[in-house]
């Protein structure tokens, strides 16, 4: 009986010490050890599982907090301190900046508009070369002029739209012998005739302005300017009567 116990005692204490080898053991600095299954050893982390869940989460810690790993083959891996700092040399951690970069214009060239947008010897401006060239206070009065000659475009649309309403009415009052459509038609087109005239407006005053801060980058820059652009005349008839109509002004300053 005495002999059957002390094998029984043997063989667990044979077993634990097999279970024990079996374990990769890391070891850390602070003299504290991790029961553990190694998996993998990158150039600054060391991955692994518990032992008693390897079936479980995968952990890491950083190689400097080891000294060592004990291989459940008796295999010692040692850890110094100049080989974790030559791993992290010799793969930097790359900082991408974000660079901002200021868009290549010519500075001294000669400014013109170019419908509703400005260009410079020929080419179409950017709005944030336009700030770069002209300055702040120009710039907006150049961002009014764009908001003028949108809100121009947009009442061209209503425009047309009001003058095709006022003609369809127009044309069923007269087929259809109808006065009332017929006044409808023609309340309509003094509408359109006000959209009319307020696009004339919006869309002269922006490029107005637009040839204001380019005549003013001229001066500056060539020491000249010369523009043409869109004006009312005034015209008086011999019976004293003023009439007004659109024409193209040639304007050259210096």
């Amino acid at each position: 009986m005495k002999r059957t116990i002390f094998t029984l005692v043997m063989g667990l204490l044979i077993l634990s010490t097999v279970c024990a080898n079996a374990q990769d053991v890391i070891v850390k600095k602070d003299n504290s050890t991790i029961l553990s299954k190694v998996t993998k050893i990158s150039s600054t982390e060391i991955e692994y599982k518990k032992w008693s869940n390897q079936d479980g989460p995968t952990y890491t810690i950083n190689k400097s907090e080891v000294v060592s790993i004990n291989y459940q083959n008796g295999e010692v891996e040692h850890f110094s301190e100049r080989e974790v700092e030559q791993d992290t040399m010799e793969k930097p951690i790359v900082v991408q900046q974000s660079v901002q970069t200021k868009p290549d214009i010519k500075i001294g060239g000669y400014m013109e508009r170019a419908g509703n947008d400005l260009a410079l010897d020929g080419r179409d401006l950017s709005d944030e070369e336009v700030r770069e060239l002209v300055g702040e206070e120009n710039y907006r009065t150049y961002l009014s002029a764009k908001k003028q000659l949108n809100t121009g475009r947009a009442l061209t649309i209503v425009t047309i739209a009001s003058f095709a309403a006022s003609a369809g009415l127009v044309v069923a009052g007269v087929l259809g012998e109808d006065a009332d459509l017929l006044s409808s038609g023609i309340g309509v087109e003094i509408i359109a005739d006000v959209f009319l005239i307020g696009t004339i407006v919006y869309k002269s005053t922006g490029k107005g302005r637009l040839n204001w801060v380019a005549d003013e980058y001229n001066k500056q820059h060539q020491g000249y300017s010369l523009n043409l652009s869109p004006s009312v005349i005034r015209c008086k008839t011999p019976q004293s009567q003023n009439n007004y109509a659109l024409g193209m002004t040639l304007r050259f300053s210096f």
